[in-house]
């Protein structure tokens, strides 16, 4: 055997071998040595000294001083370091000492948070900090969180290779419910929802006065729901991203934000080559446009509702935009290209090019099963069915809800796909009485019949257990879905559950 990889194997080998779990619990002691419950460490920053590569830090129900994870120890690819909260009340309500910041990871790298509640971390000199902070360091992940009245909720800094899924951001009473800042390439936002937030739910912003190049390459940004902010997703200097499947609703009410903005902003250039495909975007009469872009090339926006009842239209896709591509949307009957200084229809905005396949709103809440209560679910008679464009399903397989599309001819326009009833009906015609119950560590189902089992799906459609019973005691808390499968694999029932 080559003597390079002899080495590594050994190193590797060697970390798999002595990685340790620490425990903290609030009866614990940091005079314990951590290495079990009933030796539990009190604080996690008495934990976080002490981890390498490979070690997690488990964290049992109650509440907590916050910890800095400042130039220590990185983990490494296949062995980070892990901060996962054993329970779903596992609470930071103290600053880790750092300033304000609820907790702090900075200079180091391949580091996950996972399932902590970070709440009311006050702010005194309002200064901008964090319920959850991580800068210049890279290939972190922050999933499974709560971050609530913080004065902003999750933010990195000069971040590369950084997934945020799966958290709740809400009430920042300064800024943004996820920032994510200063030239951060490679970058992941899924399944978050962030509400009530100060200014965006999600704000991307490459600043260039902080250092070239200023800007950020490679940003995913989907299956997201943003509302109740001021903007729902504010974006400055994006090249080559996506932003698709996304929910975004009552941003900008008495604020005058956007659904969606797309701009120079404090970024190099606006943005560049970014895909907008399948949003639904309502904005309120407070607010401004469903989309405003401005000086960004090559914006591609297809499959989207974008909405608005606001006096200002749907969208301003200003003159400062070249190579613009929009087409297979919903939109209504006003547009402009100044900022609102002119308007022009939908007929008008359709001779300059733009639109050919899209489709004029008549009536917003015959698109919706109920508008009024904020459901965006497609009617039955709606405008979206099988109306888009099935360019996108190299990327867009799935909608918001994790339903698989197409289901029609077409894909639907928007965040989600309807449910045709020749699908519900065959699920009907196989599915049994079925009681899911946890029992001691594990979910079982009543009702199974022989040659049925359970499939565990997370929310990308990945697998993570097919068993006639799941294990869930070391399962991250999160939604997943529950499927019933037959021996040929064929779906008959799911559920979403949160474990």
């Amino acid at each position: 055997m080559n003597k390079t990889l002899m080495l590594f194997f050994l190193i590797v080998v060697s970390n798999l071998l002595f990685a340790k779990n620490y425990h903290v619990q609030p009866l614990g002691s940091d005079n314990n040595d951590g290495l079990s419950f009933a030796k539990a460490f009190r604080t996690i920053q008495k934990a976080a000294n002490l981890v390498v590569a490979g070690d997690s830090i488990l964290v049992y129900d109650g509440f907590y001083k916050g910890w800095d994870h400042f130039y220590k120890n990185s983990g490494v690819q296949g062995n980070p370091i892990v901060y996962f909260a054993k329970g779903k009340n596992v609470i930071i309500n103290q600053s880790c000492g750092r300033g304000f910041d609820g907790l702090n990871i900075e200079g180091c790298d391949w580091i996950e948070v996972n399932g902590f509640r970070v709440q009311s971390i006050a702010d005194p000199n309002g200064s901008g900090e964090d319920g959850i902070r991580a800068v210049l360091s890279n290939h972190i992940i922050i999933r499974n969180c709560i971050v609530d009245s913080c004065y902003r909720g999750i933010f990195t800094g000069y971040t590369d290779d950084f997934l945020a899924e799966n958290n709740i951001c809400r009430r920042s009473y300064g800024e943004h419910g996820i920032y994510v800042s200063n030239n951060s390439d490679e970058v992941t936002l899924r399944f978050n929802v962030s509400y009530g937030n100060k200014a965006a739910g999600i704000q991307l912003n490459p600043d260039l006065s902080s250092g070239s190049p200023g800007l950020s390459y490679h940003v995913f940004i989907y299956n997201n729901i943003c509302y109740n902010n001021r903007i729902g997703l504010n974006l400055q200097g994006l090249y080559y991203s996506y932003v698709y499947n996304n929910l975004l609703y009552n941003n900008g009410s008495n604020n005058g934000g956007n659904g969606i903005t797309l701009f120079h902003g404090d970024a190099a250039t606006g943005c560049n080559d970014v895909k907008v495909f399948n949003n639904t975007v309502v904005v309120p009469s407070g607010s401004q446009w469903a989309i405003l872009a401005i000086e960004s090339d090559s914006l591609s926006i297809l499959n989207n509702i974008l909405i608005s009842f606001s006096s200002k239209g749907c969208l301003d896709i200003e003159n400062s935009c070249s190579n613009y591509f929009g087409d297979y949307n919903i939109l209504n009957d006003k547009m402009t290209t100044d900022q609102g200084n002119s308007y022009i229809n939908f007929a008008q905005w359709k001779n300059k090019g733009n639109d050919l396949h899209s489709v004029l709103a008549v009536d917003n809440s015959s698109l919706f099963e109920d508008l009024t209560n904020n459901n965006f679910h497609l009617s039955a008679l709606s405008a979206a069915r099988n109306s888009g464009d099935n360019l996108v399903l190299n990327l867009v397989t799935t909608d918001l809800d994790n339903e698989k599309r197409p289901q029609g001819k077409s894909i639907d326009i928007g965040c989600y796909e309807f449910r045709e009833s020749t699908q519900v009906d065959q699920q009907k015609e196989h599915k049994s009485e079925y009681i899911l119950k946890y029992q001691n560590d594990f979910l079982i189902v009543e009702g199974l019949e022989e040659g049925q089992s359970i499939m565990l799906t997370n929310l990308l459609g990945q697998v993570v257990e097919w068993a006639d019973r799941v294990n869930i005691s070391n399962l991250a808390h999160g939604i997943y879905f529950i499927s019933i499968v037959d021996n040929n694999g064929q779906l008959l029932a799911t559920v979403k559950v949160d474990i």
